[in-house]
This record gives structure tokens, C-alpha cells and sequence, in this order.
């Protein structure tokens, strides 16, 4: 039998079960009790997983329950800022949320302390269980350790059959650890297999409910309750027809698909620093492939690499890759099997900046895919001249044509539209309802950015030129000597297109100025793309309390409620396209700008700043 499920629901993946905080130790090869310093992560198998799946692309939610307490809100920041969603994430001031030490020793000996004894996420009770939003999703995941107490057992199985009601498919990670069932020295979380015909028990009563069985050898010899594991996927089968996916390690996996051969994909070798977090991030790459309707061999060769990106770091859920980052590797490591070493994986500009270095290909690239923190698309469009491009699409949709000379067909009409430069001119912006004829013919090479999101109303296709423009504001000038003057060129928001779920505008921030100042923020996800009067151009831009250096052809997603504003360096100026998507039933307006730094939008600044 297949992985199946309902393709239309518009959340992935509930991931339920153990949220907690990971201390990893700082200092490699040092066992625990001579460890100086730790480093502070979310981490905790579905927290892991609902972050990893999050960076991939996929709409995560994370069922859990953190405590009142500072660890907990840490938890809630860290799966807000990953994008995952924390409407099923309750809270408790009766129980202290969980902690685990982890020390690191390679390439093969990773000691972890659990602080565990009656924490947060084992409190979660069936009346937390919200069937609208089981409804709405795709697969639910749940593990081994949420049956590892009598209570979260109970609602765990309560979970499960909601789920199989609503059509919900059900992914079972293993996810044994002999320590959590008091099987082994409390101090002894390392151990990985103990086999427990009680523990075999209790997994054998939820295995018949399950369309997916992940877990490692020790776990599915666990699961199966026999130590030989050429005996245990049988075993398990006469449970569940489910496809079962055996973790392997530097071997890669298999996958058992009812009474056929396994299926295996290749492994990726690379230099172990630590493993604590390869099954989790295996897990996130094959659950993006499936869950986007990919082939069991992409699927699992995605997985495969995503764990062997995650044995090269430190920590789980920060190492987690993102989806571009997986793909470089995919590409790289049959002729650059060590490319992982030198990929710009870090928590702010991974999480935050896309990269395209030398600019984009003719054709079609996509830059960012509609997710939840956006739901946005954006790409970009290169045709040469004499091409014919379709543009019509299920999206609303805003073609901003950047450069060269193009006619744009849409609906009954055409319009001849060129453009020498950006810095210089007005955008030109064909704008159509979802479902609108249109097309672009190129009478010369050109670029096109395109920009979409969802929107059911319909509206009169419109080109948006100097003519029609809803605004082009010299914003600041004469103000603090002009250090934020920039030209600020408004296309449309609800102002002038109500049915529009999109606002589109360009900045023109000139060389050493700051611009998007003073540093604000809104309910809303933006996107700034930039380039640069010199292709060697660079500017910095706030992302909260992050700093990101800013290159030519670089994008930047700004999360909802995250403070930005950017300077360019002195010599280049900065061209900024910036897009917003409205909320139901909460429209962009206007910003809000930082209350201490709000002064500096008015005149009596200039009397204010010393000289």
C-alpha cells in the first residue's frame, strides 16, 4: 500500500508530541561533567521535525505544550520565527518545560541528560485536540515517546482515531528512547535499544492506524518485538499495510511497500560531527517529498541528504537545511562531495536572504514559493528576443517589467511597454485578476520580476505606469540632511486596487543613505529584492536584532511583526522592489515605527541631531 493522502488541505503537517530545549555542549570530545558552556536550541523530535519540514517549505504546525516559564517562551519565539505554526501549542503553569544535555563526542559517542519528569508536552489532553484544524491537514505525526505515559498515551490514541475520522493520514515515528520508559539509568539517554515486550505492547496497539512507519533498525526491531531484523518488517506488516521507511544510518534506508522488494536510494558520505539530529532531519526531507506529491526515489534520496547536511553541525533544529540549500547539495556532491563545508548555512541569512549571485537564467526562475510565512510567489522572467511567453495563471498576479521592450496581451488588449532602467524610470506593472488571459511577446531581450498570491475576487486587468502610478514620494528630503531621502514609488494598494490582496512598490535609496527608516514593522510578511547601481554594491539590512549584509540580486523575507530598515554603502545606490500580501480582514496600511526612534520622521529633527 502507498503513502496517501488528501492533496487539497492547505496544512502539511501537524507534528505531535516532545518540545524541549537542547543544551548542546560547546566543547567537542569533552565528555558532560568537565563541559564549560552550552548552546541553547529547540529541540525535541516533532519540535526538530516541525522546524525542519518548516525550512523545506512545507505549512507545519506544531500539537504540543510548552510551560509558563522562560524555556517556554523561548520555544514559542524560536517556532514562530521558523515559521511554524503554534495554534495547536498550549501552555502550562503547573509544569516546568523540558530540558536535555547533549553532550558530543565523534563519531560515535553522544551522551544526553533528559530533564523530563512530568514536564510540559506530556500534559496535553484529548480536549486539546481541535477537529477543524485535523480536518484541514494533510498527515499528523506522532511518536513513540508520546506513549511512553499512561496519559499521553490516552490522547495520543484519542488523536489518531480523530484523525483517521477526517481522513487525516497518520506518520508514526518511532522514536524510541529506552530512558523515557525507565528502562535504563536515569542519567543514561544515550542507549538507544533495550528490547521491552511492554514497550512492544504499547506500539503494537497504534501500528494498524498508521499510513507511514518511520523508525531505525533498534526501533523497528522494537516495534516488531524480535532483535532480528530480517524477522521484524514481516512482523509489522501483519499490524499494518502501511509503507515502512528503515533508517540506516551512512547506509542510507529502505522502504517496504507491502510484499515488494525494499526500495533504497544512495547515501551521501560525509564528515560526522553529530548524529542527534540526522533521524529528525531525514525525516523533514522525506516528508517534503511526499507531501508534494514527489516519487518514493526522490523522496527518500531528499531525505537521505538531508540528514548527511545535518551530521556535519551543531544542534538539531538550527541545523536543519533549508530547501535551496538541500538542492545545492543534491547538485554539488557528485563533483564536489565536499561542498557541504563551505554552504552559507546560518540561522539569519538562510532563514532570511535567497541568493542568486550571478543574476538569474533566461526562463522562468522561481525565487520564493508560496509558504506560510508569505504566501507569496515570486520569480523572475528572462525572455530574448522574438520569445512568446503564456502569463496567464490560477494566481493573482503582477508582472513589473525591469528591463528591455515588450507588448503585453491581456484580455482584449495589448500594450507596448519599455523600460531602459530602473533606477531612472517608472515601473510598468501588468496586473490581472487569477484566471486573466495574458502573455508577454519580447521585442528585445527583457527581464520581468513577477509577483502572486491567492485571491478569489475578480478584477479588471490593469497596466500601471508614470500615468497611473499611485504614488512616487521623495520621502525625507530636507530631513536630517537627507541621509533617508529616497524615492518611494507606490504601484497599487487597496487605495487604488481594493480587490487586490497584494501591494507593490520600488525604493530608489541613494549611495551611503538609509532608507525603510526608521526601523518599523507590521502585521504583515514583506519581500524586498534588491540591485545595485554597481553589480559590486552592497548595503546592510535589519532584520530585528540580525544584520544582514546585502549583495546585488539578493532577497529578503521579511517576517510578520519583524523590525527592518537597510543603508547602502557609500558609492552605490540601491534599488529595493518590496511587496506585501494583506491578512484577511487586516489590510496594510501603514507601518509601526519604533516608538524611540519615531522622532526622526518630522522637521523638528533637523533642530535635534548634533553637529
Amino acid at each position: 500500500m502507498n503513502f496517501t493522502f488528501d492533496m487539497k488541505r492547505p496544512i502539511d503537517l501537524i507534528c505531535m508530541g516532545r518540545v524541549a530545549v537542547d543544551l548542546y555542549a560547546e566543547q567537542i570530545h569533552s565528555p558532560l561533567s568537565e563541559v564549560q558552556t552550552f548552546r541553547k536550541y529547540l529541540g525535541g523530535c516533532p519540535g526538530n521535525i516541525a522546524v525542519g519540514t518548516s525550512r523545506l517549505g512545507l505549512k507545519s504546525m506544531l500539537f504540543s505544550c510548552v510551560g509558563k516559564d522562560e524555556m517556554g517562551q523561548f520555544l514559542k519565539n524560536t517556532l514562530q520565527k521558523e515559521g511554524v505554526s503554534t495554534d495547536l501549542l498550549y501552555e502550562t503553569d503547573q509544569h516546568l518545560t523540558g530540558l536535555v544535555l547533549l553532550g558530543i563526542c565523534p563519531p560515535s559517542h553522544f551522551p544526553l541528560m533528559f530533564y523530563r519528569k512530568d514536564c510540559a508536552d506530556m500534559q496535553l489532553q484529548p480536549s486539546h485536540i481541535k477537529p477543524t484544524l485535523l480536518q484541514q491537514a494533510k498527515a499528523i505525526l506522532i511518536t513513540g515517546t508520546g506513549l511512553s505515559t499512561a496519559s499521553m498515551e490516552n490522547t495520543t490514541h484519542e488523536t489518531v482515531k480523530l484523525a483517521k475520522e477526517m481522513g487525516t493520514a497518520v506518520i508514526f515515528d518511532l522514536d524510541y528512547r529506552p530512558v523515557l520508559w525507565g528502562l535504563t539509568a536515569a542519567g543514561d539517554g544515550e542507549t538507544r535499544y533495550q528490547s521491552s515486550q511492554v514497550v512492544t505492547q504499547h506500539y503494537q496497539k497504534i501500528l494498524s492506524y498508521c499510513d507511514l512507519i518511520v523508525g531505525t533498525e533498534e526501533e523497528i526491531k522494537i516495534a516488531a518485538g524480535v532483535d532480528n531484523i530480517q524477522h521484524a518488517i514481516p512482523i509489522i506488516q501483519q499490524f499494518s499495510n502501511a509503507p515502512i521507511v528503515m533508517k540506516k544510518g551512512e547506509k542510507g534506508c529502505q522502504v517496504y511497500l507491502e510484499k515488494n522488494p525494499p526500495l533504497s536510494s544512495r547515501s551521501f558520505p560525509v564528515e560526522v560531527l553529530n548524529v542527534l539530529g540526522a533521524g529528525d532531519a531525514f525525516l523533514s526531507g522525506l516528508l517534503r517529498g511526499l507531501l508534494r506529491g514527489e516519487s518514493w526515489e526522490t523522496a527518500i534520496e531528499w531525505a537521505n541528504a538531508n540528514g548527511a547536511l545535518v551530521v556535519t553541525r551543531h544542534g538539531c533544529a538550527p541545523a536543519m537545511p533549508y530547501f535551496d540549500e538541500l538542492q545545492e547539495f543534491l547538485q554539488c556532491y557528485d563533483n564536489d562531495p565536499y561542498r557541504w563545508k563551505f554552504l552559507p548555512h546560518s540561522q539569519v541569512y538562510k532563514q532570511y536572504v535567497i541568493r542568486y549571485p550571478q543574476g538569474f537564467k533566461d526562463g522562468l526562475t522561481s525565487i520564493v514559493t508560496m509558504q506560510k510565512e508569505t504566501d507569496m510567489n515570486f520569480s523572475c522572467l528572462k525572455l530574448r528576443k522574438g520569445e512568446h511567453y503564456d502569463l496567464t495563471s490560477e494566481l493573482e498576479s503582477a508582472y513589473l517589467l525591469m528591463t528591455g521592450k515588450v507588448v503585453f496581451y491581456y484580455a482584449d488588449y495589448t500594450y507596448t511597454a519599455e523600460r531602459l532602467g530602473y533606477f531612472e524610470q517608472d515601473p510598468i506593472v501588468l496586473h490581472c485578476a487569477a484566471k486573466t488571459y495574458a502573455s508577454v511577446q519580447a521585442l528585445t531581450d527583457c527581464e520581468i520580476l513577477v509577483i502572486q498570491t491567492e485571491n478569489d475576487n475578480n478584477f479588471e486587468a490593469m497596466i500601471f505606469d508614470k500615468n497611473n502610478l499611485l504614488e512616487s514620494d521623495h520621502r525625507s528630503k530636507g530631513l536630517l540632511e537627507d541621509t533617508s531621502y529616497r524615492i518611494v514609488r507606490t504601484v497599487f494598494d487597496k487605495r487604488n486596487r481594493p480587490e487586490s490582496n497584494l501591494v507593490v512598490g520600488e525604493i530608489i535609496t541613494f549611495q551611503g543613505s538609509w532608507s525603510s527608516y526608521p526601523p518599523h514593522y507590521h502585521a504583515q510578511a514583506e519581500i524586498y529584492h534588491y540591485r545595485f547601481s554597481e553589480p559590486q554594491g552592497f548595503a546592510f539590512g535589519e532584520n530585528g536584532e540580525d544584520v544582514l549584509k546585502i549583495r546585488h540580486y539578493d532577497t529578503y523575507h521579511i517576517a510578520n511583526g519583524q523590525e527592518h530598515a537597510h543603508c547602502t554603502a557609500p558609492g552605490y545606490a540601491l534599488y529595493t522592489l518590496w511587496f506585501i500580501r494583506h491578512l484577511p480582514n487586516q489590510p496594510y496600511h501603514l507601518p509601526t515605527f519604533r516608538p524611540e526612534h519615531e522622532w526622526t520622521r518630522h522637521a523638528a529633527a533637523n533642530r535635534r541631531v548634533w553637529r
